[in-house]
């Protein structure tokens, strides 16, 4: 019999390439899961490594894990007992929207309400925001099922993450290396960014409505506030879609003079200077990639994704744009250095 082509080697790298390509199709459904686990744990790998200076590793994976999940939780409460405790002022705020505009050119962009639920519009936003829910949820015990998941693997993650990525590059080539290096460290830096960033512009958003919204005299002010600081979390749209609102509110109630306020100094004061200063000059610190590259990819991963294009669409971008650079530097290289291919050309 002649030699096999494949040596053992091979083999065994085929073995392992078919058991992991085997586990990520009978897994696929919780590949959302895993995606965000391992964003999360490289957004608190720094931390993490910090704090294992001073306990264990195994404790400081642990207390990151739950100081997490405790701090979601916290924040989640807050927010609800906040939007609860107005919720008749937000059924307010709605009537008045869309009894203000449904005679204008803004009646196709309104939601469609009968009378009786006009008449009785904070049961009725609670009634949609149950039934939204209840989609989203179709399978409670799956939902419950993919939220340990996600903690268990955020926690094994940040124990031997560090450990794992070495085992698997430590036999690369230096030059293979060097490329891997480079490219894992934009992609850290990348969901980092994207993580850590956008997190705090939504409290610095949040910091700077209070005062905003005390002197614009229309109390609720951390109702407004909260809203804000939410929708700060959606990049680029989601504060300017909650400021058109809230201005033409203002505009259903006849209130010219808050509007133009919330216009031209709410805007720029809560949204404006974080989404086109702050963000980007916080982002260009991190991640050796314009942020315009990164809008893109947020705004091509979601639609194309879902929410964990949140995640791969920007660091996709910044990976190919790394890419690009290395081989343009590579062949650069190339060239000066005068490859023997290019005399034979």
């Amino acid at each position: 019999m002649g030699n096999s082509p494949i040596n053992e080697d091979q083999k065994l790298w085929l073995l392992i390439g078919a058991v992991f390509v085997v586990a990520i199709i009978a897994f696929w459904p919780l590949m959302t899961v895993i995606v965000w686990a391992i964003a999360l744990a490289v957004a608190l790998m720094p931390l993490h490594q910090r704090l294992s200076r001073r306990v264990r590793p195994s404790i400081s994976a642990l207390l990151l894990t739950l100081g997490f999940l405790l701090a979601i939780m916290l924040f989640v409460s807050a927010a609800s007992i906040v939007i609860y405790d107005d919720i008749e002022y937000i059924g307010t705020l709605v009537a008045t929207l869309v009894e203000g505009f449904s005679h204008t050119g803004f009646a196709a962009f309104l939601p469609v309400f009968t009378a009786a639920q006009l008449a009785d519009m904070p049961q009725t936003l609670i009634q949609m925001l149950l039934d939204t829910l209840l989609s989203l949820t179709a399978n409670p015990a799956l939902l419950l099922l993919q939220v340990v998941i996600l903690f268990l693997s955020l926690s094994m993650l940040l124990y031997y993450g560090e450990e794992i990525w070495i085992s698997v590059t430590r036999n690369l080539s230096p030059k293979l290396s060097a490329a891997v290096g480079r490219m894992s460290e934009i992609a850290g830096n990348t969901i980092y960014s994207l993580i850590v960033i956008q997190i705090s512009a939504a409290f610095l958003s949040f910091l700077l409505a209070v005062p905003f919204f005390s002197l614009l005299g229309y109390g609720h002010v951390i109702l407004f506030a909260t809203m804000i600081g939410f929708a700060m979390l959606i990049p680029l749209i989601g504060a300017q879609l909650f400021l058109l609102i809230f201005i033409l509110y203002m505009v259903a109630l006849g209130d010219i003079k808050s509007a133009l306020i919330a216009m031209f100094i709410g805007y720029p004061l809560l949204s404006g200077w974080i989404d086109f200063y702050y963000r980007p000059v916080m982002m260009r610190r991190r991640v050796a990639v314009h942020p315009v590259f990164m809008i893109i990819g947020i705004f091509a991963g979601v639609p194309f994704m879902g929410i964990v294009g949140f995640i791969l669409g920007p660091v996709l971008i910044a990976l190919a744009v790394t890419g690009y650079e290395i081989y343009t530097e590579q062949t650069g290289a190339t060239v000066e250095t005068g490859n023997p291919s290019d005399v034979l050309q």
